[in-house]
């Protein structure tokens, strides 16, 4: 198939599928005698494969990592250990999200008024005063 049907069956953008070629992800396909890239199904399941993990919030280095793994089946699988520290990193970010949704959540004010009284202006003056204390 060629790279426009590969993008429509993967869901992944046409520049995205040339930007995982340079950097080695998806290998460099074959061209047809008129200079198109044609694909196989491999590098079909090999874009379903990065799309689901990049969902979930892997790197392309991880990505890269995960995917030469399966190529290797003998070899010590570390993908169980690359997810329970990615899970970690997910852990911290959802930390941050609900520090951040409460933060939110106290300067909301349903009360209609002028900017001089907006808590949220004020509110968020404060917290970057607060952060930039210590420069």
């Amino acid at each position: 198939m060629k790279i426009n049907e590969l993008s429509k069956a993967s869901g992944v953008n046409l520049e995205t599928i040339r930007y995982y070629e340079k950097v080695g992800i998806l290998p460099e396909p074959q061209r047809s005698a008129n200079g198109y890239r044609v694909y196989g199904s491999t590098a079909l399941e090999l874009l379903r494969f990065i799309r689901n993990c990049r969902a979930l919030g892997f790197s392309l280095d991880e990505i890269k990592y995960l995917n030469q793994l399966k190529s290797l089946p003998q070899k010590s699988c570390t993908a169980d250990q690359m997810i329970v520290q990615h899970l970690a990193k997910v852990d911290e970010k959802i930390a941050q999200l609900i520090e951040i949704k409460h933060f939110l959540n106290q300067l909301v004010n349903v009360e209609e008024h002028d900017v001089e009284n907006c808590k949220a202006i004020s509110g968020l003056n404060a917290k970057i005063a607060i952060e930039h204390q210590g420069e």
